[in-house]
């Protein structure tokens, strides 16, 4: 039987939910997952709540801000950041450039005269008009040789597993601290918190991960119609049709389990790679943009600790090779009642890519390994609870071209009625409030459509 609607909403992750949550009129949700929530959702194993990739709320938006209290009420988690970087077998406090007290001591002149050198000639650069050419150089220009060296490249290799040199750096804003002379002598000769960035403080649900923040929009969407366990497998864009494969994960398979859903206008936050690939008569140049969109995806290996309060950091950032992963989220440490009593636990995060291929068989042994090597668990036995979660789109890569691919892409999609939102339909560096003010934009824009 054939379903029809004004507005179809694919994907309910943070900025589906948004954009149904502020939509007028009725709606289809239509979601692959046997839950909302997207990459924002949660999943239980033995009374341990992980998330998928870690997320946490902040912002500077004050409507975002109202929003996420009203929707969560008295389940909200307020935390102060608690960051640290691990090199050279110490750790040091986040960000890196402004802490370098307790390396040794070569590295610090490192660091100290790189940033003075980088900062003369950054002065005689901008005299002569001349602007860094890529993320690499940029990167030069603005920390000098010993950061680069010792934090910046290393981790930023790791975490984009892309070259560096092909990337640019217009997504910088506010999410790397550009230190200054002082700053940097400063967090060198003594151990200081330095409050930088809108996630020095954050917010987490105080019960049920993040999935409670996803659940939260549901009682509010009277208007819309959920279908969860739904896959788009097809969008008829001249006939206005969604096929989709109902059921998934289900024994069921073949015809029976397909429906065709008849729309007018589409509000999508699938990645545009996939749903370019799912439209008909698309044409070329488009085509050619979506496949040439470059992304990085995540594994995330999660651990339940035998342990309570296994640390009291939030986030630690590790950027040499000899350790597996780039990131470790505590998440016991954003709310106590994500995990069973006397317990902790972690993810760590794994990026990979055609630039740096990592299998996912024997991966947790290895992070589990890496884990007891540097003494942040004192044996593998500690781990009584692991699992792994394979996110094929992660990160969004800021690549020379990518912003008049997207804009080719964006231009067929609002052609044909359908707007797209979020990180991977906007194709930006969306944490989750902007995900959230996306799907409302995405909502708002659907209303004017019909004038």
């Amino acid at each position: 039987m054939n379903i029809k609607t004004d507005i179809a909403i694919l994907g309910a992750g943070p900025a589906g939910l948004s954009a149904a949550y502020h939509l007028k009129g009725e709606s289809l949700l239509i979601e692959k997952e046997d839950r909302v929530g997207g990459l924002a959702r949660s999943k239980e194993i033995r009374g341990f709540v992980f998330d998928y990739a870690g997320h946490i709320f902040f912002t500077q938006d004050k409507y975002a801000f109202k929003l996420f209290k009203k929707l969560l009420k008295n389940n909200i988690n307020f935390r102060n950041r608690d960051a640290w970087v691990y090199s050279k077998n110490i750790y040091t406090r986040y960000p890196f450039q402004a802490n370098t007290y307790g390396l040794p001591k070569d590295v610090i002149m490192d660091c100290i005269i790189g940033l003075i050198n980088a900062t003369l000639r950054q002065a005689q650069d901008n005299g002569n008009g001349r602007m860094p050419r890529h993320f690499e150089e940029w990167m030069d220009a603005t920390f000098g040789e010993g950061i680069v060296k010792h934090f910046m490249k290393p981790y930023n290799q790791k975490v984009w597993a892309f070259p560096l040199n092909k990337m640019t750096y217009e997504w910088i804003a506010d999410r790397v601290m550009m230190p200054d002379v002082k700053e940097v002598i400063e967090g060198a000769v003594e151990s200081r918190k330095v409050e930088f960035g809108p996630n020095s403080t954050f917010a987490y649900p105080l019960k049920g991960g993040s999935q409670a923040f996803a659940d939260s929009f549901i009682p509010y969407l009277k208007r819309t119609e959920i279908l969860l366990n739904s896959e788009v497998v097809a969008l008829d864009l001249k006939e206005k049709v969604i096929t989709v494969k109902s059921g998934v994960g289900s024994r069921e398979s073949g015809v029976r389990n397909k429906r065709e859903i008849e729309y007018e206008k589409v509000i999508s936050s699938l990645p545009l790679p996939q749903l370019i690939s799912l439209c008909n008569k698309v044409p070329k140049n488009v085509k050619k943009a979506a496949e040439e969109l470059e992304f990085t995806s995540v594994y995330c290996v999660n651990l339940g600790i035998n342990h309570p309060e296994i640390t009291e950091k939030n986030w630690i950032y590790y950027p040499e090779k000899n350790v597996i992963f780039q990131r470790l989220f505590v998440q016991s440490n954003a709310s106590p009642y994500v995990v069973p009593k006397g317990k902790s636990s972690i993810t760590a995060e794994i990026s990979y890519s055609k630039f740096k291929r990592i299998g996912k068989e024997g991966l947790i042994e290895r992070v589990i390994d890496d884990l007891v090597r540097i003494k942040f668990i004192k044996k593998a036995s500690d781990i009584v609870v692991s699992d792994l979660l394979d996110i094929k789109y992660g990160y969004i890569i800021f690549e020379k071209g990518r912003k008049r691919k997207v804009d080719i892409i964006h231009r067929f999609l609002r052609e044909n009625d359908i707007i797209p939102i979020g990180r991977f339909g906007e194709w930006e560096y969306y944490n989750m409030d902007h995900s959230i003010l996306s799907g409302k934009m995405g909502a708002e824009e659907s209303l004017l459509l019909d004038k």
